[in-house]
């Protein structure tokens, strides 16, 4: 038995077997005593959500209702018709038309001794009436301004108001003071407009809510606020009474809502309590095994390539089984090759810079010194390895004149110069001082190196770089000293001084030319 409970996987099997013992009989008290119970609270709170969604459409209802109001009170227009300036703005606004388009069923206007001025609507027929004040066939809206008038002589505040109202038939109510719009002035009267909450409007409120719902006028206080009757499995019938004017009455919303929630909730969780021990068995198995191929394995694939980064002295690839997979462990993998790869190019960088001289970009004297060393090594070949010394006449006369930067500009140009005279035939070209360059020719007798230096040379003056202050010549000249291989010249030493020796043979005979080193030359420094 203690064998078996070592295995992760047989330890993690029995809990999982005992967790499911557990869990289906926590399931079935869970069930009567808290499930139940909260899906039927989650059903009341989705009833009163719906319920309070109607009622924010009821009020950006009346929000529109209000701006619109505003609209046409505030407006200079308005204000002038109002004063009695302006005739003509019944003709040009108070039209059939307009009603039907701002959906409304009265517009009455109330001058500042709040006396009908003008009433234009819709009356019980559907007739469209227009009228200075309630005289006929407008007098069929008396009710409706009588009862505006009564709340401004209430001591109405002179803003908008809206209002639901319940009589004389269930409608929207928007009220507001007329005045200037460009300046301050007091109010000329008031503006009213009626919109009725017929069964389109509703229809469109059903549309745009998605709530089966209907309005109706019910004496305040007869009912509850708010009542939710479940009528059957599959559906709920939900209301709330809203406030309206006159405070007698209030506006009833029904809605008949569906209880999907809570029949889908009710089926997920008997599905839920039914199979929970199978899938935890099914899962169990596939846990197990998912672990193996997904986790585990790659894992061990992984392990086993970073030790041989250390084992191998080239670094193998990385396996296409893991740098091929879309998951965490592939990302790993990618990223892990990615950093390696920056590492290898920084390191290549590193030594890069650590090779190559920062300013012209050839090869500095580490490079130099290398490569030499590497050549005198070789098998036979080292018989036949001659080196250059290359100065540039005059460069401290060239830098006092030009200034230090078109100097580092003359530095570049020689060193490109060299490059594209000496680079082609495998020759390695370096900066090894301030204007100091050597070149390194393997597999090149004296006389062959003799040749490129004159050819570099010939190169050289042909740039005709401006050197207005060299005593030698108007433009920017070299100095080459060539020397080779030979029994008194073994070493990579031995060969760049005797170069060296050269090269101030060069200057001494008057600079801008070549020299090869002689046995017999014994020379003393003197000015670059």
């Amino acid at each position: 038995m203690t064998t078996v409970l070592n295995s992760l996987r047989n330890r993690f099997l029995l809990s999982l077997c005992t967790v499911l013992c557990l869990a289906l009989l926590a399931l079935v008290l869970i069930a009567r005593y808290q499930i139940m119970p909260i899906l039927l609270e989650d059903e009341e709170a989705f009833a009163s959500a719906e319920l309070d969604r109607t009622e924010r459409a009821l009020g950006s209802e009346l929000n529109h209702m209000r701006r619109l109001v505003e609209d046409w009170a505030y407006w200079d227009d308005t204000y002038d018709f109002v004063s009695g300036v302006k005739p003509e703005y019944v003709d040009s606004n108070l039209y059939e038309d307009t009603l039907l388009t701002l959906d409304l069923q009265l517009m009455f206007f109330l001058n500042d001794s709040y006396e009908p001025y003008w009433v234009v609507g819709f009356d019980e027929e559907g007739e469209f009436t227009s009228c200075p004040g309630l005289q006929p066939p407008c007098d069929w809206a008396a009710p409706a301004v009588q009862f505006l008038r009564e709340r401004i002589d209430g001591g109405l505040e002179e803003v908008t108001h809206t209002w639901l109202l319940s009589l004389p038939q269930l409608a929207m109510g928007a009220l507001s003071p007329i005045y200037q719009n460009r300046e301050e002035s007091p109010s000329a009267g008031w503006l009213a407009m009626v919109r009725p909450l017929s069964e389109p409007w509703i229809e469109q409120l059903r549309d745009t809510t998605g709530i089966d719902l209907a309005l109706d006028t019910v004496i305040a206080g007869s009912v509850p606020s708010e009542q939710l009757e479940r009528v059957s499995p599959t559906h709920m019938a939900a209301s709330r009474s809203v406030a309206a004017v006159p405070a007698s009455r209030a506006v009833r919303i029904d809605a008949l809502l569906p209880r999907q929630r809570y029949q889908a909730s009710l089926e997920t969780f008997r599905f839920a309590l039914y199979w929970t021990g199978g899938v935890l068995i099914v899962t169990l198995l596939l846990v197990l095994w998912l672990l193996e191929r997904m986790v585990l394995l790659p894992l061990r694939q992984f392990s086993h390539y970073t030790q041989r980064l250390h084992q191998e002295a080239i670094p193998p690839p990385m396996p296409t089984r893991l740098v091929t997979r879309r998951d965490e462990i592939g990302t790993l993998a990618r990223e892990f090759r990615n950093l390696l790869k920056h590492q290898q190019q920084q390191s290549e960088q590193l030594l890069e810079l650590t090779l190559h001289d920062p300013l012209t970009g050839v090869a500095n004297r580490r490079l130099f010194d290398e490569r030499f060393a590497e050549v005198l090594r070789r098998p036979g070949q080292h018989h036949r390895t001659a080196a250059m010394m290359i100065d540039i006449d005059h460069f401290k006369l060239y830098n006092d004149h030009y200034g230090h930067q078109a100097g580092d500009a003359c530095l570049i140009a020689l060193a490109q110069c060299m490059e594209q005279q000496l680079g082609k035939h495998g020759f390695l070209v370096a900066r090894t001082g301030g204007e100091e360059f050597s070149v390194l020719l393997p597999d090149t007798s004296l006389e062959a190196a003799l040749t490129h230096a004159r050819e570099l040379l010939q190169a050289v003056n042909e740039l005709a770089l401006p050197h207005e202050y060299s005593p030698t010549s108007s433009s920017v000249t070299v100095s080459i000293g060539v020397a080779a291989y030979r029994a008194d010249l073994a070493t990579p030493g031995d060969i760049m001084r005797a170069a060296d020796q050269a090269m101030y043979q060069a200057k001494s005979g008057g600079r801008n030319r070549v020299e090869g080193y002689c046995i017999s030359d014994r020379l003393s420094t003197i000015d670059r």
